[in-house]
């Protein structure tokens, strides 16, 4: 089972995103990460594990568009499913995250609903496994 990289600089919003996991049913092993750098760290420590990363935009340090534009650079890494949970929902914004990281697997909008945060993940954990 693989593990899931929950990258943002508030707290409270990483425990959120992982209750949200653990009440739709998934078992996966979570990692955290305040922000780009720290994600970094934990990505080249555990890339082999790690089978889906959900970020942030907006963090301290390293933003979430510097770590998936950095993410889609390195090939061991590059195909890992990253989904940006961000409040920054306009289109080019999301066409901005697209350009940065071709392999972008979904964007999900705050505030949002546990269904709607399930809804984009589901298909990313049922194929990484």
């Amino acid at each position: 089972m693989k593990k899931i990289l929950v990258v943002d600089d508030s707290g409270v919003q990483r425990k959120m995103i992982i209750m949200i996991i653990r009440q739709a049913g998934y078992q996966n092993e979570t990692l955290e990460a305040g922000d780009g750098e720290q994600a970094i760290g934990l990505l080249g420590s555990n890339f082999k594990d790690i089978g889906l990363v959900l970020c942030d935009w907006n963090m301290p340090k390293m933003s979430g568009l510097e770590f998936i534009t950095a993410v889609a650079k390195v090939p061991a890494v590059a195909n890992i499913a990253i989904v940006m949970v961000t409040t920054e929902g306009t289109q080019d914004k999301v066409a901005q995250a697209k350009m940065a990281n071709p392999n972008l697997a979904g964007y999900v909008i705050k505030p949002f609903t546990p269904d709607q945060l399930k809804s984009v993940i589901t298909p990313i954990l049922f194929k990484a496994g």
